[in-house]
Formats: C-alpha cells, sequence, structure tokens
C-alpha cells in the first residue's frame, strides 16, 4: 500500500528539507501554511511514497528539521501582563502525519 505523508515544516527549514527530498529522488509538493500559537510560517509539505520510501522520507525530516526557541510576542496574549503566560515556546521541528492511500497515479 502506499502512503501519504503531510508534513509541516518551520518555513525556516523549508528549504533545506525540500532540497535534501529532491537531491534523493523524492517528489514533493510545497504549499504555504501558517498557525500554531505564535501564528507562525510553516510549509506543508506532501509525498505520495511507497512503502519502503517512507522511512528514507522521514530520515530526511529528521536529519533538516528543529526546534527552535522564541519570545511570545505581545500582541498574541492580546496585551496581558500575567506571571502564568509563557515568556518564551519551544516550537518547530516537523509535525508529520503519515496516511494510508490505494493508489498514486501521476499523469
Amino acid at each position: 500500500m502506499s502512503k501519504l505523508i503531510i508534513a509541516i515544516v518551520h518555513r525556516d527549514d523549508s528549504r533545506r528539507v525540500v532540497n535534501a527530498f529532491q537531491a534523493s529522488g523524492l517528489r514533493v509538493t510545497e504549499l504555504g501554511s501558517q498557525g500554531g500559537f505564535l501564528r507562525a510560517r510553516n510549509v506543508t509539505l506532501m509525498l505520495g511514497l511507497e512503502d519502503e520510501q517512507v522511512a528514507k522520507a522521514m530520515g530526511i525530516l529528521e536529519a533538516n528539521c528543529r526546534t527552535r526557541t522564541e519570545q511570545v510576542p505581545v500582541d498574541v496574549t492580546g496585551g496581558l501582563d500575567a506571571p502564568w503566560l509563557p515568556a518564551e515556546v519551544t516550537h518547530g521541528g516537523a509535525t508529520i502525519f503519515v496516511l494510508p492511500i490505494d493508489q498514486i497515479r501521476r499523469i
């Protein structure tokens, strides 16, 4: 059975990840996206793969995505100055979904 990988990666990692996929011969589709607590710009990557290619793709993601710590902007907290609100948050890396698909067709 084939797989669809949907990976949401930080924009600062996206070029490196896409280049690594292309260099390894894996086709990737790149979509701009935004979300999360910091309203950060992300890139959503989609890959249609055969089962035996999944481990290779996961290795590329693990090698090229990193977490980072950033200050929480005041506008995200609504201007509140409450000690229980986080001043920094760790984010980035990748959020990866691996879904079974019936077939891949390239026409």
